[in-house]
């Protein structure tokens, strides 16, 4: 089969003959129709040479081809969608990956190959960060419930996924950050409050917003370009709180926060039970668990229609297009869109 391998920064690729990858016993071998392309696909190979070239994709959407001798759930021909797992070989740049049956879900049939595509990576870490860090209720938890929550980047895929999943667990006020996708994160109707960081005085605007109510809860989304500092004088001038994040800022040098102020990071290999420098073995042994029901969950919301996938973009040229596109996302050109490539 053809896969393809990006490395480098400006993003360079390679297109390569491969074997057919076998699934292990708990795997999914699945015939991938489309992938999404996520930031962290530059991230992994920014400083990497052409000797370690990496299909890098890990968002799949597609038919399942086999499955492992332990894997009950899916069988040849079932629509699905898959996390892949992140850096390891048979990713979803090729004709055909590997996922665990564990991040394999279900993909209803109202939803398209090229939509599902989009969802994997970034839906479950929305989820990951709003209930395993932050602590927030399950949208199976009835009522509605005072919870202000700050949404840093809600045009980006794992900020619009998380202002939709917010607004099904009833919390709120839902107050989020966004800027040149204002129009598309009004259109998922689930912020109270939507405020332009183009604006400036982004802390103000979110203590206005919040009216005097103490804000404990914030996702950022961003993780860059000191999208942490408004956050972190809110948190610390209601009392304190605990900010989410997806990444330290690199960019920064000796980033802090208020003593009020708890860190944490959501780093979404957690979901298939990879612990990492801010989780314990323990947290992630809980994130693959809770990853494993909530992924069916989705499946449930997608069929319903409560839940809706970031809106994409389908990239010419099929594999051949991928790097561009990663290289689009590495130049901070794509908004409130998902990147997908047949």
């Amino acid at each position: 089969m053809h896969e393809l391998a990006i490395y480098g920064v400006p993003v360079q690729w390679k297109r390569r003959q491969v074997d057919i990858p076998k699934p292990g016993p708990d795997e999914v071998l699945i015939k991938v129709v489309a992938t999404g392309l996520n930031p962290k696909d530059w991230k992994f190979v920014k400083r990497r040479d052409e000797s370690g070239a990496l299909n890098a994709g890990d968002d799949i959407a597609g038919v399942v081809e086999s499955v492992g001798s332990n894997v009950y759930e899916y069988k040849a021909g079932d629509r699905v969608a898959a996390f892949h797992r992140m850096g390891h070989p048979a990713g979803a740049y090729a004709e055909y990956a590997i996922a665990p049956a564990t991040t394999t879900f279900p993909l209803p049939p109202n939803i398209s190959f090229e939509a599902g595509a989009g969802l994997p990576l970034s839906s479950m870490t929305a989820a990951i960060a709003l209930y395993q860090a932050l602590g927030l209720p399950l949208p199976t938890t009835a009522g509605k419930k005072d919870i202000p929550l700050l949404v840093y980047g809600g045009a980006t895929a794992v900020g619009a996924y998380a202002l939709q999943l917010a607004k099904l667990s009833g919390v709120g006020p839902i107050i989020t950050v966004a800027g040149s996708g204002i129009d598309f994160v009004k259109s998922l109707n689930a912020a109270d409050h939507i405020i332009d960081y183009r604006k400036g005085n982004v802390t103000q605007a979110i203590l206005a917003a919040l009216d005097g109510k103490p804000l404990h809860h914030a996702l950022d989304a961003v993780s860059s370009n000191r999208s942490h500092r408004p956050i972190s004088e809110v948190l610390s001038a209601s009392g304190g709180g605990e900010i989410n994040m997806l990444d330290p800022p690199e960019d920064e040098d000796g980033w802090t926060f208020p003593k009020s102020v708890k860190y944490s990071r959501t780093l979404v290999a957690s979901a298939y039970y990879q612990k990492h420098a801010d989780i314990s073995q323990r947290q992630a042994e809980a994130d693959g668990e809770f990853a494993f029901w909530f992924y069916r969950y989705i499946s449930h919301l997608l069929a319903k229609g409560s839940f809706k996938p970031h809106p994409h973009a389908v990239l010419p040229g099929g594999l051949d297009g991928i790097a561009g596109g990663v290289q689009s996302l590495y130049d901070g050109k794509v908004s409130a869109k998902k990147l997908v490539a047949r």
